[in-house]
Parts: structure tokens; sequence; C-alpha cells
């Protein structure tokens, strides 16, 4: 089975071909720079068709919010696209891309697709640590953490226990993914038992453009202060906080790096603030677990921010993690090898690797229809209305 895999981002489209058969990736592209979300996507059957990569079985599509309905992957079909929308509320920037996607995908190819959600894996995240002491009637409309990045967490989960020869289920993992976006989750003997993004991916870690975790009485304050709007406080949250707000001259941490070295004090307090929140999840969910097996780095940031894991790393020694600087300093991923970066005598393993998302998103859809056959395929895609 062929299968292609569109991952549509607020900013970015990515999208790949897998065979699933061979285990091989025969195609993998970004569209960047698009002026909309529905532009990029309209690139990708051209970009497809000149790689001669444009016949596929079925369509893998990364949606980022499932809400309460959907605890699993599943195949695509009106009432789900429907159910989708529904949950625009909560994710406003990742839901739309998603449909755009899926629409794109149905006018195009007649093909099945499936929808694999970011926050499926932390369904098995008990309720005493997804639920907020708010009114029950809030609580009764969906307000509860739902977590984000689950297809990467449960990657990267799969990729550490293999590298280290060991069940899943031995291991107390804090997985750290670290981009534009950002979120850390305890895995806990294999299963998400708590993770850093809430309702929304707004809350938690301090991120590219986004808050992460503030006092929501900012909002009363705000209006009071400055007269702004709740949809102003939010946008601003969204898009003109985090690493960006905290720098003053955007969020791309390369940059940041560059001008904390020359003394800028707002690029030195945003490297601070940024390792000081991820510290604090480390050290909250290790207690929450019992412990510590293995701390792992992926994302932008965690994949390739060699100052960056240090500062996290820096002062851990209490947990029985032992930080390699000049293994640190040494790692440049090439494909998807973990590199190791603690100390041969360290309680706790570090290890840094690449996520594969598409990859994941491939694996659950032939999951769900890997057990049609080619030839119930083609009858499918003639009758099929995808």
């Amino acid at each position: 089975m062929r299968i292609l895999v569109i991952n549509a981002g607020s900013s970015s489209v990515k999208f790949s071909v897998f065979d699933m058969d061979s285990d091989n990736e025969c195609f993998d592209s970004e569209t960047e720079r698009a002026a909309s979300v529905e532009e990029a996507l309209m690139q990708i059957p051209a970009a497809l068709k000149k790689a001669r990569q444009h016949h596929f079985d079925a369509i893998g599509q990364r949606v980022g919010h499932g809400g309460e309905k959907f605890k699993d992957a599943c195949v695509i079909d009106d009432t789900v696209v429907a159910d989708i929308k529904a949950c625009i509320p909560l994710a406003p920037m990742h839901n739309p891309p998603a449909l755009a996607g899926i629409a794109m995908a149905r006018k195009t190819w007649n093909v099945p697709q499936v929808a694999v959600f970011d926050t499926a894996f932390h369904q098995t995240i008990e309720s005493h640590a997804t639920t907020y002491a708010v009114p029950e009637s809030w609580r009764k409309v969906g307000v509860r953490r739902y977590g984000f990045h689950g297809t990467s967490h449960c990657y990267i989960m799969q990729r550490v226990a293999d590298e280290l020869k060991k069940p899943a289920t031995d291991l107390r993992i804090i997985s750290c993914h670290l981009g534009n976006g950002a979120s850390v989750c305890a895995i806990e003997r294999g299963q998400s038992v708590d993770t850093s993004m809430g309702m929304t991916p707004l809350a938690g870690l301090v991120m590219g453009t986004r808050s992460g975790d503030v006092d929501p009485g900012i909002f009363t304050y705000l209006k009071h202060t400055l007269g702004l709007t709740v949809e102003q406080i939010e946008a601003a949250l969204y898009h003109d906080s985090g690493l960006a707000g905290l720098s003053g001259f955007g969020n791309d941490l390369r940059d940041i790096e560059k001008q904390a070295v020359t003394g800028n004090k707002n690029a030195q307090l945003a490297i601070k603030i940024y390792a000081y929140r991820i510290k604090k999840y480390i050290g909250a969910y290790t207690a929450a677990m019992g412990g510590l097996d293995v701390l792992s780095f992926t994302g932008g940031i965690g994949e390739n921010s060699v100052s960056m894991r240090s500062h996290i790393c820096t002062g851990l020694e209490f947990l029985g993690l032992h930080f390699d600087e000049a293994r640190n300093a040494q790692v440049k991923l090439k494909a998807f090898e973990a590199s190791h970066l603690h100390k041969p005598h360290s309680q706790v393993k570090v290890l840094v690797t690449k996520t594969r998302e598409q990859w994941m998103i491939a694996k659950d859809t032939h999951r769900l229809l890997g057990h049609i056959t080619h030839s119930a395929l083609v009858t499918r895609k003639k009758t099929a209305s995808y």
C-alpha cells in the first residue's frame, strides 16, 4: 500500500509518500512562503506529478485537535469532517488548515482518507491530570486538558525504547518536543500520563510566538488598563508573545542566540525564560512519575540548539542526570539516529533524535486500511465519495 501523508500546519504544509510494503519513504517535501495554506495545498498535486509520485492508495491527514470525540485515528467521512469543524474553537490555528487539506484531497483524489489526531496519544491521561478546577457547567462543554504533539511524542517513545533495547513499558520518559510550537510529555511505562499543553495549544511552555502558561487574570487586567478585548488579548497570546514577544525582534531561536552573545538583554532573558519553563516541567513530571529514566529532545530547537539543551540539562544532577557537554556539542543529526548526551555513569539517559510525525501518520493510516485488499481499494475508489 502506498500512502500520501499531508501535514497542513499553521504556517507550512509538509507532504510525503510512503510505500508501506517496503517501509520506504518515496518522497518528502514542504511548501513554505505561500500566500496561504490553501495556496500551499494546491501546489501538492503538481509537485507529486512532477516527482512521479502521484499514484497512491490512501491519504493520511494530520489533525490538530480531536476533542473528546476522537480517541484514535479514523477513516474520514462527512460526519468526521463535521466533528473536526466543531473542534475549531479548541484549535483555531490548527484545525482549519487540516480541514483545508482534507477538502483539497477529496476534490483531487478518489481514495480513502484517514484523520490522525495530535490529541489521541494523550487519551490515556487520567482525569486528575486533565480536569481543571472550574465550574461543572464549563467542564460539561469540554473545558479540560487535551494535549498536543501526540504523534511526535508517541514516535519518540518508540524510538527511545528501540535505541535502549528496552520495552517502553519498562521506561519513564520525558519527551521534549521543542520548536515553534513546543510541549513536554510525561510517558510512564508506555502511556502518556501528563503533558504541558492544555485545552488549546496555547498552554504550557514558552513557544515561538505563543505565551505558554499565563495567569488568566490578565484578561480582566488588560481590559481595564489597555482597553483590549478578549479577542485581541487571545490573538496577542498566540501571535505576538513567546520568544518573539520577549526578544522584541523575532521568534527564531538562532537569531536570539546570536543576539544574546552580543549582550542583548532581551535575547538573554528570552533564553533563560524558555529553558527555565522547560526545566520546571521536567522536575514536575519526574515527581509525577516517581522518577525518570530518559529525557529526550526533538523538534527544530530540540534537535539543533546545542546551547538550549545545555541550559535545560545543567543543574539536574540531583535527578541522577549527568550531562555530557562534549557529546552535546558534537551532535549533528543526519537521519533518524538517536544521539546520547549523557555521561556513562548517568542514571538518567539523555537522547536527541529527529521526530517522524509523517511516518507515524502513514503507519496509523495503514493500520486502519491495511487489511483492505488492493482490489477492494480499487472498488472503493470508484464508489466512495472521498
